[in-house]
């Protein structure tokens, strides 16, 4: 049967796990590590607890071997560096684990067709729902309920105790919006909606942020001129990629000036640039299995805020080759599939660079729906190329005929 996408309607349960989304980056709501958000989430997925796809699934494998390697690095951490730990990140790691793994095993449950729809509505209502935030904050007052709405009275934090929070969420809104447009579906409507994300992330005045989508931006602009020349892709993924490379060389005194500058800006840009430039101290302490969750930046003064030094900090060489294969797989996946959601994946991957995206629940929400969805989508062409014909298809030959 032919299901057009805008008659699929959001089951009445599925908007637990919307809401909960939309609710995660507000963590002024949160007692200890919980807020609302991750109840909702949790409350979700535990319908899908348990099953055997879970335990076949790339994101279980990945966490599985992620939190055994975070283990033994935590034993490490008690010898060599204890003041460092900080044992009550075991218990985020564990969280996500579970709703990752169930919220992977959730959308398996259901079509390609309501996946995309769900995570469209689901950024729809996100954006709307900051957008009120921030009008709230400028009209009644710069707290709801008790969650802050701004970070030192000058950036926009939509509830959360950083602006980094929401910051992450709007990147990926912003990227569900383009991936859209890219498809040509619902131009306009997406236009305004990746309109208003680009001014609320404005608004919490991350670089990160900014650089993340300039990126993811850049992502974008590549594949569409590898896609100008379709009868030459080959050829041209070669000449532009060597064209990059060469502007790369020849221009990287400028690019690095240009860049240092843009970084001297931040209040915290110089800053971070020295917390990096820490991480050799923290490797030879443990270059294998790390140190355990905690901070380890400048000799356990503060965490390194990127998320791949982070993770060799906290299961060393070990869990950093875990992360880069379950990272080879899921964007090998989207690029067999469909190219245009791989700027979605991008933009997190990007926002680890100046900030531990990957401990955050929108960071995996936005990953797995990639995920899910380009499974689908490459089943759905694997069945086709094997001569499997759909009941979609039959209606499609009979209409021709």
């Amino acid at each position: 049967m032919n299901v057009k996408f805008d008659s699929i309607r959001i089951k009445a349960f599925d908007w637990l796990l919307i809401v909960g989304l939309c609710l995660a980056p507000m963590t002024g709501f949160r007692i200890w590590k919980v807020g609302p958000g991750e109840i909702l989430c949790l409350i979700w997925g535990l319908k899908y607890l348990f099953t055997r796809r879970i335990v076949k699934s790339d994101v279980f494998r990945f966490f599985s071997l992620f939190i055994f390697f975070v283990l033994i690095g935590t034993l490490v951490g008690f010898a060599v560096a204890p003041n460092e730990l900080r044992l009550a990140d075991l218990f985020t790691w564990l969280y996500l684990a579970v709703f990752s793994s169930a919220l992977y095993d959730g959308l398996k449950t259901k079509s390609l067709e309501y996946n995309e729809k769900l995570l469209f509505v689901f950024a729809r209502f996100a954006t709307l729902w900051y957008l009120f935030l921030y009008v709230f904050s400028l009209t009644v007052r710069r707290t709801f309920f008790g969650a802050p709405l701004w970070y030192s009275g000058a950036r926009f934090s939509g509830g959360g105790t950083n602006p980094h929070q929401v910051a992450l969420l709007l990147c990926g809104l912003i990227f569900v919006f383009v991936c859209k447009m890219l498809k040509r579906q619902s131009f306009i409507k997406c236009f305004i909606y990746l309109s208003v994300c680009l001014f609320l992330l404005y608004q919490t005045a991350s670089s990160t942020g900014y650089l993340a989508v300039a990126i993811s931006f850049v992502w974008v602009s590549y594949f569409l001129l590898l896609n100008s020349f379709p009868n030459h892709k080959k050829l041209a993924v070669v000449i532009f990629t060597l064209l990059l490379v060469l502007i790369a060389v020849v221009g990287f005194p400028k690019f690095y000036e240009m860049f240092m500058s843009w970084v001297s800006k931040d209040s915290n840009g110089l800053g971070r640039i020295d917390i990096f430039a820490s991480y050799p101290d923290t490797f030879v302490k443990s270059p294998l299995f790390g140190l355990g969750p905690g901070a380890h930046g400048i000799n356990g003064y503060i965490e390194f805020h990127n998320t791949y030094l982070e993770v060799l900090s906290h299961g060393g060489l070990f869990a950093g080759v875990v992360f880069l294969i379950y990272s080879i797989r899921i964007y090998k996946k989207t690029l067999m599939s469909d190219w245009k959601m791989s700027p979605i994946l991008v933009v997190m991957y990007a926002y680890g660079l100046g900030g531990f995206a990957m401990r955050r629940i929108v960071y995996w929400c936005f990953v797995i729906f990639v995920t899910v969805i380009a499974e689908q989508m490459n089943s759905k062409m694997s069945r086709t190329k094997n001569g499997i014909i759909t009941g979609e298809q039959i209606i499609e030959r009979e209409n021709v005929k």
